[in-house]
């Protein structure tokens, strides 16, 4: 929906001249393909979970970092600040030009075992994960069996039970159809994520002043339509996902329990991420905790 509006304003600020043609649920490729494709040329526009970036700049693991966004409010203001536009600068050296970061959501837990009420509950549970290092080495510490796996291998491996659950946010649990093939959700806003918007440097390059002018422009405000989007089909997938599972919300007692296993991990992260990126990430978190 957020593509699909950002290709309406690019047709209607360019006067018709522009036009984007969205394609949609991997059918142009996995993310890595997609990732490698716009960084080609062969593909215009990329629209990349944060973890898959990974591999593409290694400070967009700071985004996985468990337990250090609480809501939507720091999520906005972080994302749309200093710290924010440093993350999609680390682009510009990967042939890629971030547009913007979009909003996936706070990330749940599913399974089809037990409801998760404390991170000792995940013992022995096989968790995909995305194929994030920092995703591995939390859920590993917290006893599951973490296997990376792309997102449209995920329905499958869970309804063949190749694996027990799986943690998205509400809107993509309830689009994709996990609550068919998982019993337990547990609501416990481990890691906010997010979308990154790209277009390939060859692609940019060869857009007039004028042209990019249009895509900038359009980009913020699609990002700023898909954000409320996101945050209203969540609420709403909510409510329809307790009528066909058994929902649980993790206490904030046990959220904290969890956050504390979480901090040998951003430690071990900064290292590789880079420690003065990492400081200057969560000081900015800090700072906005801080004001309000």
């Amino acid at each position: 929906m957020g593509l699909r509006k950002f290709a309406e304003l690019v047709e209607l600020k360019s006067g018709g001249r522009m036009k984007i043609k969205v394609y949609a649920a991997s059918v142009l490729g996995n993310d890595n393909q997609i990732i490698s494709a716009v960084r080609g040329g062969t593909i215009d526009f990329g629209l990349h979970g944060s973890p898959t970036l990974v591999g593409t700049a290694k400070e967009y693991g700071v985004l996985d970092f468990p337990f250090s966004i609480r809501d939507e409010g720091e999520a906005d203001l972080l994302l749309d600040g200093p710290q924010g536009k440093a993350l999609l600068a680390k682009l510009e050296s990967k042939d890629l030009v971030g547009l913007g970061l979009w909003e996936i959501g706070f990330r749940q837990i599913t399974n089809s075992k037990r409801p998760i009420t404390r991170w000792e509950d995940l013992g022995g549970i096989k968790m995909r994960v995305v194929a994030s290092p920092v995703f591995i080495d939390y859920f590993g510490s917290l006893g599951a069996n973490a296997v990376p796996m792309a997102i449209a291998e995920v329905y499958q491996a869970l309804e063949s039970r190749a694996i027990d659950g799986q943690d998205n946010p509400i809107g993509n649990i309830g689009s994709l159809k996990f609550n068919e093939v998982q019993k337990f959700l547990s609501i416990s806003n481990h890691v906010y994520s997010t979308y990154t918007l790209t277009v390939g440097k060859k692609t940019w390059g060869g857009l007039n002043s004028e042209e990019r002018q249009v895509v900038s422009d359009s980009a913020e405000e699609a990002k700023v339509y898909e954000r409320r989007v996101a945050r209203d089909l969540n609420s709403r997938l909510l409510k329809d996902l307790k009528k066909s599972m058994t929902v649980n919300e993790v206490s904030p007692v046990e959220i904290a329990r969890f956050a504390e296993k979480a901090k040998p991990v951003h430690a071990k992260f900064a290292q590789f991420i880079g420690d003065d990126f990492v400081k200057d990430w969560l000081s900015a978190i800090d700072a906005i905790r801080a004001r309000k």
